[in-house]
């Protein structure tokens, strides 16, 4: 239990420094998050999300894809709707990678 909390905790302070536009410090979390979890999705989604941020959206899809990966290794571990929602998200940052 105490592995899903530090991830939480982790992947949460991730999102927090990219809605405080504190860049560095989402990247560093995210590379710790993909060091520490590397077969959780948790860290390419939050990868994804400040590449998105930062305007990057082709880096964007491409770790929105090995989110997707993950999935299709352990797709027990996770529902219909993460896959659909992973998917989606990819889909809308290569539309924006395409203006």
């Amino acid at each position: 239990m105490e592995i899903e909390t530090d991830l939480d905790a982790l992947s949460n302070s991730v999102q927090d420094a990219i809605e405080a536009r504190k860049y560095d410090e989402a990247e560093k979390r995210c590379q710790r998050l993909l060091l520490e979890f590397p077969e959780v999705i948790d860290g390419h989604h939050r990868l994804a999300e400040l590449r998105e941020a930062q305007g990057r959206f082709q880096e964007a899809a491409e770790h929105y894809t090995k989110a997707l990966t993950i999935i299709a290794r352990t797709p027990k571990e996770f529902g219909r709707d993460t896959t659909e929602y992973i998917t989606e998200q990819r889909d809308q940052a290569l539309a924006k990678a395409k203006q």
